[in-house]
């Protein structure tokens, strides 16, 4: 072959290349929530069944705190154990209750965990801003899924609706093994005060069905009174694979989140008289999961 048939064979072959270009691949908007990292409760009303939540743990964050909560699943500590202060559009508080006897009978005690309230701003983490000049954090977003609140080189887990911390007392490094599920009105007082280790991140409606302590009282329920309580607690990965929820997650740097949170900023729907101010509370909204069947 010439070489000004060559020159014209590569032309065409180019030409039929570009005519039909590689098409890139879809960034993707769901990811499937590791399976090692729920948590299933089984709940009771005090009177029958009362449905299963899921928790997300926060290993990327609270490791320590993460790590006593898989043990103490894994032993089998918290089932049996009642949810002893409820405090309506605030707290379910669950585990002992002063005084009380864990339902082995065998008395269960653990070393105090260290504070985990703040650690330094990672620059690898996949995080998404959401609002600058918050009012108790100079930036908050969403890093994997979860409300983090950012000032002074540091970051924190916010006390949105859902979040799950590690009671304690006055002490910082007191917490050992009871547990609160935030609800309500986000509690932001006990942001950085906390050891937060996981999430709600379905069936969250269940903990609705649990009974309420009066706010006289503090919310705490005697072992008199009617009381929710965790019939089992168990890790996905001890759960037989028809017991599994398929989970996921929406990315929150993906164009389809980034287009909500620009549509809540803006307001747009002709409903809205006063469109606000542009600025979102992270607490208005989270990053929303779905069953792997829903897509």
């Amino acid at each position: 072959m010439r070489v000004w048939q060559f020159s014209v064979v590569l032309a065409l072959v180019g030409l039929t290349l570009s005519s039909h270009p590689l098409q890139a691949e879809p960034t993707p908007v769901w990811q499937e929530i590791p399976q090692q990292q729920l948590v299933y409760l089984q709940l009771h009303d005090g009177e029958k069944a009362a449905g299963r939540v899921v928790l997300q743990l926060a290993d990327a964050f609270t490791p320590l705190t993460s790590a006593r909560f898989r043990q103490l699943v894994q032993q089998r500590f918290y089932d049996g154990l009642p949810f002893y202060r409820v405090i309506d559009q605030f707290v379910l508080q669950a585990g002992l209750l002063e005084g009380e006897l864990h339902p082995s009978q065998k008395p269960r005690q653990y070393p105090a965990l260290p504070a985990e309230f703040s650690w330094p701003i990672r620059s690898n983490d996949p995080y998404t801003p959401v609002q600058s000049g918050d009012l108790l954090a100079d930036e908050t977003g969403f890093n994997q899924g979860f409300a983090v609140g950012r000032a002074k080189g540091r970051e924190w887990l916010i006390h949105c609706p859902n979040l799950v911390n590690m009671a304690r007392d006055a002490n910082p490094a007191s917490a050992t093994t009871d547990f609160a599920i935030m609800q309500g009105q986000a509690p932001r007082h006990l942001d950085q005060n906390m050891n937060v280790f996981a999430r709600v991140i379905w069936g969250s409606e269940n903990l609705n069905l649990l009974p309420r302590g009066e706010k006289a009282s503090g919310g705490i329920l005697s072992a008199q009174q009617r009381r929710g309580s965790i019939l089992s607690a168990r890790l996905d990965t001890e759960l037989p694979v028809a017991q599994q929820l398929p989970l996921q997650q929406q990315l929150t740097n993906s164009v389809d989140f980034q287009q909500m949170l620009q549509r809540r900023r803006e307001r747009v729907d002709e409903f809205y008289q006063y469109k606000g101010n542009g600025k979102l509370d992270i607490c208005y909204l989270g990053a929303p999961v779905r069953l792997k069947s829903e897509q």
